[in-house]
């Protein structure tokens, strides 16, 4: 953790202090409502006790993601998480940071945003879903400091302006049209948690479809078809890349192919020398067998084919005449 990368803070109010502020606030899980002040040059977020803003969240990494700043802006990063992250409906791995960005992270939601106050001016947020919070910042900066005139008079000043600017934008089409989506603007927490409702059915038919992947490719294993083994554990982890089991089982598939074929051929050349072609021929053709349909291209192939030709002299036989399967 980072020394005073990030300040916690449970107010979610505008900062009265003049400055440039990136602030992630909580909308979902059991630290909703606090509100974080990116300070850091990187930020980590994921479950660890060790992470800059900790997510009280099985679904999370412990490292799930990192925010590094550059110039002026923060850029998100996925840490190789298991369950990714999504931004604004959508899965990245990298993205940069805009005002009003949506977060999830497992079955998190954070809302970013990117705030100015300038001196003895009101907050200015990019866009215009901060709108009620800098209003009521308004009133309360208004009522505890009457006993300073001038900022008063530069403040009033300021909401006339809005409001003729109001006032001559309230009957254009533009305006009609934005007035719903300010309404709006209430239910995000409700969208929020569709969305993170939605991920979570389609999380459960992965694994639903990762847990019958697996379980194919185990049966596999047990009968000795590696291949067939391994192409069950290799689409198992090109729809879930980190997962243990899958990785796991597809590197014991590919040992013990490798360790039936380098027997195979142990025995073959110990039958050979003893004489014992026929025997030699049945361990060939086992090595050929695992390899006809998924890789004949493999040296291993090649040299089986071979070492046949060569016993097929030795036998007297014509070449070609040895067939390691009956054919119709």
């Amino acid at each position: 953790m980072a020394q005073n990368a990030v300040k916690i803070t449970k107010n979610i109010a505008q900062p009265e202090k003049a400055g440039d502020y990136n602030r992630l606030i909580c909308l979902t899980g059991k630290n909703k409502g606090l509100c974080y002040y990116l300070k850091g040059a990187r930020v980590v977020i994921g479950r660890g006790t060790t992470a800059d803003i900790q997510i009280l969240d099985t679904n999370a990494s412990r490292e799930h993601v990192e925010l590094v700043k550059v110039g002026d802006r923060y850029v998100l990063t996925d840490l190789q998480s298991q369950n990714g992250v999504i931004v604004n409906d959508l899965k990245v791995t990298q993205h940069e940071l805009k005002n009003n960005d949506k977060i999830i992270i497992g079955a998190t939601v954070y809302k970013f945003s990117h705030i100015i106050v300038k001196e003895n001016q009101l907050a200015l947020v990019e866009d215009e879903d901060d709108e009620e919070e800098i209003v009521e910042e308004k009133k309360k900066t208004k009522n505890t400091k009457e006993d300073k005139p001038k900022k008063n008079k530069r403040v009033l000043i300021y909401g006339a302006a809005i409001l003729l600017v109001v006032t001559f934008l309230l009957p254009s089409e533009e305006t009609k049209t934005t007035k719903p989506m300010i309404k709006n603007q209430g239910s995000i927490d409700d969208i929020s948690v569709s969305l993170v409702n939605k991920k979570e059915v389609e999380d459960k038919e992965l694994e639903e479809k990762l847990e019958s992947i697996i379980h194919r490719g185990q049966r596999e294993y047990r009968e000795g078809n590696y291949f067939r083994a391994m192409e069950e554990f290799r689409m198992a982890l090109i729809l879930s890349p980190e997962h243990g089991q899958a990785s796991f089982y597809m590197q014991k598939s590919k040992q013990r192919l490798d360790e039936n074929i380098k027997n195979a051929f142990i025995r073959a050349s110990q039958d050979t020398e003893a004489l014992k072609y026929s025997n030699a021929i049945v361990s060939y053709c086992s090595v050929i067998k695992l390899l006809q349909d998924y890789n004949v291209d493999d040296q291993r192939y090649v040299q089986a084919q071979n070492q046949i030709k060569d016993l097929e002299q030795k036998m007297g036989l014509a070449e070609g005449e040895i067939k390691c399967f009956e054919t119709e």
